[in-house]
């Protein structure tokens, strides 16, 4: 093989490899995306649940407060 063979062969390869690296980029971007759409959803669920607990401890606050005026402050909750 001729140098200009082995030269056409290390750019063909050097293509190959530079295509392979832009298809891993262009996924890692992707997955990345994909990842901070998940956190997004997650602190979501999360805003959502401490606001569920806070409802929760007004309820309980408020039978509490109940059964305090109606004499009933053995009751446990």
């Amino acid at each position: 093989m001729d140098n200009d063979g082995r030269a056409d062969l290390m750019i063909e390869i050097l293509k190959t490899l530079q295509s392979d690296t832009l298809g891993i980029k262009r996924e890692i971007t992707s997955q990345g995306l994909r990842l901070s759409s998940i956190e997004d959803h997650l602190c979501g669920m999360m805003t959502s649940i401490y606001a569920t607990q806070s409802d929760i401890t007004n309820l309980k606050d408020r039978v509490d407060r109940i059964d305090r005026r109606l004499g009933l402050t053995d009751t446990e909750h």
